[in-house]
């Protein structure tokens, strides 16, 4: 019997590296700090025992194989040192994912937007044609999926590509350890300031991930992007194909229409592919549907099978997930924690709720990321009719910064008035309880914690109706 320890298991990739770890036959146990996370329930569904500390002395339960550690933990962490004591076998995220996929035909989902939406979409048009791919995809639940992770019969395995730093001591991205045979880039600006000074220094991350992919492989990548474009011209020796809204692309989209539903085209040599209707809204994710049309065309996939997953296809966890409809009053949650993110959430909630003030409630994640793109934040929440800012999050990786809330309270003040600052949660949820009154949409956005206020307004509304 093969015996895994995943130290940081209730981290979304980690969870869904579990569950196909357990599908592949393998026992496994971890453990993580005492927080409750949306994975738990996951987690708990497998039977996976789960510490909620870190104890040198939990490592000891299954004597296990090998120990994975997550990319937030390192030597300091207890029972990373006591494996490395023992001489066990120990491996991070990103080189297991190397592991189980070395074997297969690799589609890899990177970009600093759209990776989970992108990778489950495509991993349930496989399914549709049933060709059983495995996937793993960092999401808590992806419903129409039934799971975030899988271990197929097929030869495809798709995976989320992520271009964080792979532990805290090494600073190579994580997926550098992993080898497409096609890859997707729909995005490159940047983020994760912790790791990358510049956006240029994110640039040479993704360069390094193209080069991964074999001269005879395939590259999709957004042209929408300056460095996208400078990543084709520095890469002659790869084959790309380009998508995006520009009309430099190879698969340019056309006639987006926003609606009830999100209809669009998309002109590709000369043909017209199209029209396809989306189910999720946002124009970005009409530019991750189009990914999937290239992988169709790719792999041989009729235009059928392509309708019917769009058709099929109603988000995933914490990506614009509408959480409860009451009386008028939607409250929806996502986790966009990066500018350009938060403002392609809004303006697809201005669009599909056209009728509805649009109220956003929001986290920022991380001290650095708050100071680096402060000037992108100030310009993300023109589309919200309220913005109500919480405690920056400030995650394992870093508990303070030279960045304040007010700097950025102060910062979207410059082009929407309508923002407070609200340090207590029992206060915010008084305050929306007392002026959000439908028609209104109330958005809970952010990478940390902040989805468990929208399930406590959840709860207050329900009470009042």
């Amino acid at each position: 019997m093969k015996t895994a320890y995943l130290i940081g298991i209730k981290g979304v990739g980690m969870t869904a590296l579990a569950k196909y770890l357990v599908e592949d036959g393998y026992v496994v146990e971890g453990s993580d700090n005492s927080q409750s996370y949306v994975t738990d329930a996951v987690l708990a569904e497998k039977n996976i025992k789960v510490y909620d500390h870190f104890d040198e002395k939990n490592i000891s339960s299954i004597n296990p194989d090998v120990v994975i550690v997550s990319a937030a933990y390192d030597q300091t962490n207890p029972e990373v040192a006591e494996a490395e004591k023992r001489n066990l076998k120990i491996i991070y995220y990103s080189e297991a994912l190397g592991m189980i996929t070395a074997d297969q035909k690799l589609i890899a989902v990177a970009g600093v937007h759209g990776k989970t939406t992108t990778t489950s979409l495509i991993a349930l048009m496989l399914e549709q044609a049933k060709m059983s791919p495995s996937f793993i995809i960092g999401a808590g639940e992806v419903p129409i999926l039934g799971t975030n992770a899988r271990k197929g019969q097929g030869e495809y395995f798709v995976l989320e590509a992520d271009e964080y730093r792979k532990s805290p001591t090494n600073f190579d991205s994580k997926f550098l350890d992993i080898n497409p045979e096609i890859a997707i880039i729909s995005s490159i600006e940047l983020d994760h300031p912790d790791v990358f000074a510049s956006e240029e220094d994110i640039y040479r991350a993704f360069y390094r991930f193209a080069c991964r992919v074999p001269l005879s492989g395939e590259i999709l990548i957004n042209i929408d992007y300056q460095k996208s474009k400078k990543l084709v011209a520095s890469l002659a020796d790869r084959k790309f194909q380009t998508y995006g809204f520009s009309e430099d692309a190879d698969w340019q989209v056309i006639d987006v229409r926003e609606k009830d539903k999100t209809s669009f085209s998309i002109k590709h040599g000369g043909q017209i592919y199209g029209p396809y209707e989306l189910e999720v809204p946002g124009k970005h994710n009409v530019l991750n549907a189009t990914t999937a049309v290239i992988i169709a065309e790719l792999l041989n996939i009729n235009e059928q099978t392509l309708k019917e997953t769009f058709a099929k296809f109603k988000g995933v966890q914490r990506r614009f997930q509408e959480i409860a409809n009451i009386n008028g009053v939607v409250i929806v949650d996502d986790y966009a924690h990066h500018p350009t993110a938060v403002k392609r959430t809004l303006e697809a909630a201005k669009a599909k709720y056209a009728d509805s003030k649009i109220w956003c409630i929001f986290q920022p994640h991380t001290f650095s990321r708050t100071e680096k793109l402060l000037k992108d934040f100030g310009l993300a929440f023109d589309s919200a009719d309220k913005v109500i800012l919480t405690d920056i999050y400030a995650s394992a990786r870093e508990l303070s910064g030279n960045v304040t809330i007010v700097d950025l309270l102060n910062e979207i003040k410059k082009s929407n008035e309508k923002v407070i600052y609200l340090h207590d949660w029992k206060k915010i949820k008084e305050y929306v309880f007392a002026f959000a009154k439908a028609p209104v949409v109330i958005l809970t956005i952010g990478a940390g914690d902040v989805y468990k206020l929208g399930l406590e307004l959840v709860d207050l509304y329900k009470n009042e109706a």
